[in-house]
């Protein structure tokens, strides 16, 4: 029921972007009666789920077709990669993928069953959003060191809320201890949304999570972000320096993505057709800035640059993940 109702804001687009099941239909432009399946590991209404009906509408402004967004949520995303590595290249499913499912998950589970290099097709990123630092302003700290040099002499400060085990957040947090040289530990959430709760009640000193689950809050005066990932600093949040500027390793750097991926034996000229078109929509003000409005900055890239990207994070994490002495479950 939640897929048809949302299915009138998704009428059309994907198919003739992809040329998956008609290349001929996908030049011109006409793919009606055509139908594709996104497959979204995260729930309705979520912010995966908003990304991929965002750049849904668009396409179906230009190119016409059917497509319905699956949402076969849980376990971070591995239910859906895991039901998606198994369908066919028959032009009907692509899959909604982030940079957890692809790049940490299948280095903190034992039951990941899928291969992130070899069991998908790149085809392009939409977005990427960065991960912050934040801490109730009740904490007198208003810098990251500053907070890193009460916590040498408060035992109490010494943890920091994550929304999962295993997740990006808790390796972040993990480093950011280790340069600190405090063993600090990671207290892990089912979610965002209770980690922000218990951060806005001061019942956590620190919490590490994406931006757009602390931006709100941050802007309202209730929380502090003190530092972000990326290579610069998110224009969501100018004032705030990026964990480099801080001089923390090149780890703290890699942003979060959501990008989109085709079954095994899919031709790369479709998938390249795909990633012209997201890079127009990319392109687009109104685009740029509805992303803003939840936390993420448009995304583009060649099926290369994905599939390069996958690889340079799952080279980067791993050795951090062993070095923190995470037990895969």
């Amino acid at each position: 029921m939640q897929r048809r109702a949302f299915l009138p804001l998704l009428t059309g687009g994907l198919l003739a972007a992809t040329g998956l099941l008609n290349p001929a239909a996908a030049q011109t432009g006409d793919a009606a009666g055509q139908v594709v399946r996104v497959v979204v590991g995260f729930p309705p209404g979520g912010t995966a789920d908003a990304v991929a009906r965002l750049f849904a509408q668009e396409l179906q402004k230009r190119l016409g077709g059917t497509y319905i967004v699956d949402n076969r949520a849980g376990a971070g995303g591995q239910i859906a990669a895991e039901y998606f590595r198994a369908l066919p290249a028959d032009g009907r499913t692509l899959l909604l993928g982030n940079s957890h499912m692809f790049s940490t998950l299948p280095l903190t589970s034992r039951h990941v069953k899928y291969d992130p290099l070899k069991d998908f097709v790149p085809v392009a990123r939409l977005a990427t959003f960065e991960t912050s630092y934040a801490v109730n302003v009740a904490q007198p700290a208003r810098t990251l060191p500053e907070f890193v040099a009460l916590a040498r002499t408060r035992q109490e400060l010494r943890s920091f809320g994550i929304p999962a085990a295993g997740s990006g957040p808790h390796f972040i947090g993990y480093v950011v201890a280790k340069n600190a040289g405090l063993d600090m530990v990671p207290v892990p959430y089912k979610g965002g949304a209770p980690l922000l709760t218990d951060l806005l009640g001061n019942a956590i000193p620190a919490a590490v999570d994406a931006l757009g689950s602390h931006l709100e809050a941050h802007r309202a005066g209730k929380i502090r972000v003190l530092a972000v990932t990326g290579t610069a600093r998110s224009p969501l949040l100018p004032d705030v320096p990026t964990f480099g500027e801080l001089g923390y390793p090149a780890a703290l750097s890699a942003s979060g993505w959501l990008g989109l991926f085709a079954p095994v034996g899919t031709a790369p000229a479709q998938a390249d057709r795909i990633a012209a078109s997201v890079a127009e929509i990319a392109a687009l003000p109104a685009v740029r800035t509805h992303l803003a409005n939840i936390g993420f900055s448009a995304a583009a890239g060649s099926p290369q640059q994905l599939q390069q990207t996958v690889r340079a994070e799952l080279e980067l994490w791993r050795p951090i993940i062993r070095e923190s002495g995470f037990q895969v479950d």
